[in-house]
């Protein structure tokens, strides 16, 4: 039965164009802690898609690779919901999706997905298409980049002129009055920064990127925390689209550094998490990381914050749903406590102990 649900939804990624034909998919060990299944039961069903010419093994390459899409015909008397997230690293949109997914597809809905990530007026045409398809209602995760924040505004807006709910989840356009479901991701930077300084951590270093509620938020809970013990808080910017894109580190402050004169470096986000790990070995000095990831398979630091993503995504569709059964309900903001890495005892050991269901 597990192994059924996991090659569902595979299928049904492909099928809305999550995973596009020639792309690799996750690795066998990410789609398990997607799932909370063993990596046989992961194993199996990627059998069986190979088997059916879904999924393809390339010859010199590591993965799987999507191979053929599906053409399974949607039930008609199906509902349709346009979802828009930021494919930004594929384990952060896997999660949501998943979450998305199981609220939705047992109350007989479908999506339609577009990725946003750095996105240009293509995501609007998109979300234009989607309204056309006839979406009920939009779970979007706003673009990244300060075009980005225009492209956010014209679908924000496409939405209202066609009178369709919208949740924006992750983060959001500030001045937008829509739902909103994220992180609590003050309170989350907040405890692991009261962690690092029980550890003695007083020179602390911030990595920021583009500017996003979301980082803007997770900044504020470390500048509250070392505020209370007097300490100051520096923070350098760092250009994370070159290092996603190129793998270069560059500093986009004018000012020079002594990455050694820090105890710490903190960043506010997964790829910055990964530019803290590769800064920490290039100073060849005892420099404690720590940041934020999307699982425990995720971690790159020695301190994080494993962000609630399936969890956000669940309720962020929960919430649309209201929107749409029940269009004179409020606007609402959802807050989703996250976990600290390591585990503090308050932590449950898993948000889906077993089973693809929360």
């Amino acid at each position: 039965m597990k192994s059924e649900a996991v090659y569902q939804a595979i299928v049904a990624r492909i099928q809305e164009g999550f995973w596009k034909s020639g792309e690799q998919i996750l690795s066998e060990r990410q789609l398990s802690s997607l799932f909370s299944v063993s990596r046989v039961t992961v194993r199996n069903a990627i059998s069986q898609l190979v088997g059916e010419g879904v999924l393809e093994y390339r010859q010199g390459r590591l993965g799987t690779f999507v191979a053929a899409i599906p053409c399974e015909k949607q039930n008609e008397d199906a509902g349709l919901i346009g979802i828009a997230l930021d494919n930004y690293t594929p384990a952060f949109a896997s999660f949501l999706l998943e979450g998305i997914h199981d609220s939705l597809w047992k109350r007989n809905y479908h999506t339609l997905y577009c990725n946003t990530h750095l996105g240009d007026e293509t995501v609007v045409q998109k979300i234009a298409s989607f309204i056309q398809e006839g979406v009920k209602g939009l779970i979007f995760s706003p673009l990244l980049t300060d075009s980005g924040t225009v492209v956010s505004r014209k679908v924000l807006a496409l939405a209202k002129q066609a009178s369709i709910p919208v949740v924006q989840l992750d983060r959001y356009v500030w001045d937008n009055h829509s739902s909103k479901v994220q992180c609590d991701n003050t309170d989350a930077m907040y405890r692991m920064m009261q962690r690092l300084i029980k550890l003695g951590i007083r020179r602390p270093l911030v990595l920021s990127g583009i500017s996003t509620s979301s980082t803007e938020e997770r900044l504020e809970g470390v500048r509250r925390a070392c505020s209370e013990q007097g300490i100051s808080v520096s923070t350098v910017l760092v250009d994370e689209v070159a290092y996603y894109q190129e793998q270069s580190i560059t500093f986009l402050d004018p000012k020079a550094m002594k990455l050694e004169a820090y105890d710490a470096f903190i960043a506010l986000n997964q790829v910055l998490s990964k530019v803290a790990v590769r800064l920490a070995k290039n100073c060849h000095s005892q420099i404690i990381t720590a940041g934020v990831s999307a699982s425990e398979l995720e971690v790159v630091n020695e301190y994080s914050v494993i962000q609630p993503l399936y969890h956000i995504g669940y309720t962020a569709a929960s919430l649309l749903l209201e929107h749409i059964e029940k269009p004179d309900i409020p606007q609402s903001t959802i807050l989703v406590q996250a976990r600290q890495w390591p585990f503090e005892s308050s932590d449950t050991a898993s948000f889906k102990e077993e089973g693809l269901y929360p």
